[in-house]
């Protein structure tokens, strides 16, 4: 991040979008605001596909306990997740074995829906699927391939 910073110049508005995967989205925001990073991208409840994005309440904490100045008041920011985003959630992020695969794996984000809905028709775990997809380097836009791959693993076709 700060070679980035040291190429673009101190005017540059560099960001950085945490996974929470690994449960390394909060740490590498801290990392990346001590870098240099202008912008820490969170989510309240840490929505986003699979075990989430940084969640914005943890974030305004940990950086206030850093001593790293965000503006943003923590009781207020928990209030908001706590208060208003959780009862009109229809699915919280959780960090279960397919999630963690996601992050392990490498895949696109948007992969993990995908995968389950693959995984409940062909009755091939959604972990293994996303394994697979990842061993093979599939990117965004590829969600079809998701299908072929739950296929082989269903029949014992060695995919990659």
């Amino acid at each position: 991040m700060s070679g980035l910073i040291s190429e673009l110049g101190s005017d540059a508005q560099v960001g950085f979008h945490g996974h929470q995967n690994l449960s390394f989205g909060v740490a590498n925001s801290v990392y990346a605001a001590r870098a240099g990073a202008k912008q820490i991208d969170g989510t309240l409840l840490a929505l986003g596909a699979g075990a989430g994005n940084s969640p914005t309440e943890v974030l305004a904490a940990a950086f206030e306990r850093l001593d790293i100045k965000t503006g943003v008041d923590v009781h207020g920011v928990m209030a908001a997740a706590e208060d208003v985003v959780k009862p009109i959630i229809t699915r919280m992020p959780i960090m279960d074995r397919a999630s963690i695969m996601q992050g392990y794996a490498g895949v696109y984000s948007s992969f993990l829906i995908h995968a389950e809905r693959a995984s409940e028709r062909y009755g091939v775990p959604a972990w293994q699927i996303l394994e697979e997809i990842g061993k093979a380097g599939y990117v965004g836009g590829q969600e079809d391939m998701i299908v072929d791959v739950a296929l082989q693993l269903a029949s014992g076709v060695r995919v990659a």
